[in-house]
């Protein structure tokens, strides 16, 4: 009977000392988290369903607790995962996540880890150039990121790497040499800013390549046409591009100059129709005396992409 008494004595014991064990794989402490999170862990020594609880302390000391219950293998293991998920409007700043683990007859040590919430991703105060425009040559792609946490940056075009394309800071400085580009059309810059836990933002910006420059042509008033002294002379231009809308209306100069070269006067625009094909209408005023007999016109524009058309001139005289 005693020997029966101390065996039974030394099982409890050994039931009462038996020790699991609870180790949190990620995150680490000291880790960034974004809102998006998973708990990591692994349990060994586990004799029946484990119950895994979390409880996370807020840098403003508000607490919340859940729990989820695992069930182990034939080797009394576990490897489990937990959502662990903060919003957007949650405080950024230090949180104390408590994990602990609870069995009947069993003991496990809790883990205490610390990590900063980062629940915002970088964000893009200021950027060049802005879509829609038309390039050449080497552009400079510039942004202004606010972010104390700034992991990193990365510049592409059409979803590839460029020349000196990363960087750490929160200003943005890279240029792009177009030359690489075979064919004018549109192309894609992304700038993918990563704050330190992985939480990215994207700026797109849509650009149109142009090199080619556009062909002017004065349609009216041609070298054969009767101007009749003291009336205003209107101007009409066609202005052909590869892309609708890369020339407008502040690219184009129309003036007209005596025989020499002198200014005369410049033509100001009545309207501006703009397509692959642009037609500007313009007139010149008339004023007493301003127009000598011979004189000419001079027609110039440039697309917005920087490329000149070669300039047209048409010769004139008052009838």
């Amino acid at each position: 009977m005693l020997r029966y008494v101390f065996g039974l004595i030394f099982a409890l014991a050994a039931c009462l000392t038996f020790a699991g064990t609870l180790t949190v794989t990620s995150p680490t402490t000291g880790a960034y988290v974004g809102t998006t999170n998973s708990l990591n862990f692994n349990i060994t020594g586990a004799q029946v369903q484990v119950t895994v609880t979390v409880a996370v302390t807020y840098p403003t000391g508000a607490k919340s607790t859940f729990n989820q219950e695992f069930s182990p293998d034939t080797s009394g293991d576990i490897t489990g995962s937990m959502a662990l998920d903060f919003t957007e409007s949650d405080p950024q700043g230090v949180y104390t996540i408590n994990v602990s683990a609870t069995e009947p007859g069993n003991t496990y040590a809790p883990t205490v880890l610390s990590v900063t919430l980062l629940p915002q991703p970088p964000v893009f105060t200021a950027y060049s150039p802005a879509s829609g425009n038309f390039v050449k040559g080497v552009v400079q792609i510039r942004a202004t990121l606010q972010d104390t946490y700034l992991q990193g940056w990365r510049v592409q075009v059409n979803g590839q790497d460029i020349a000196n394309n990363t960087g750490t800071t929160d200003t943005v400085a890279v240029a792009w040499d177009t030359s690489g580009i075979v064919q004018d059309g549109p192309q894609t810059i992304t700038i993918a800013a990563t704050d330190l836990a992985n939480n990215t933002t994207t700026k797109t910006i849509t650009l149109t390549v142009l090199r080619v420059p556009p062909i002017l042509t004065i349609t009216y008033p041609t070298s054969g046409t009767k101007l009749v002294p003291g009336a205003d002379i209107s101007i009409v231009l066609s202005i052909q591009s590869e892309f609708a809308g890369a020339v407008d209306k502040t690219g184009v100069t129309v003036l007209a100059e005596k025989s020499t070269g002198t200014f005369i006067a410049m033509a100001s625009v009545i309207s501006f129709t703009s397509g692959t094909t642009s037609v500007w209408n313009g007139r010149i005023r008339y004023q007493a005396g301003l127009l000598p007999k011979s004189f000419k016109i001079v027609a110039t524009a440039v697309d917005r992409a920087g490329n000149a058309a070669v300039p047209q001139t048409v010769n004139l005289t008052l009838q």
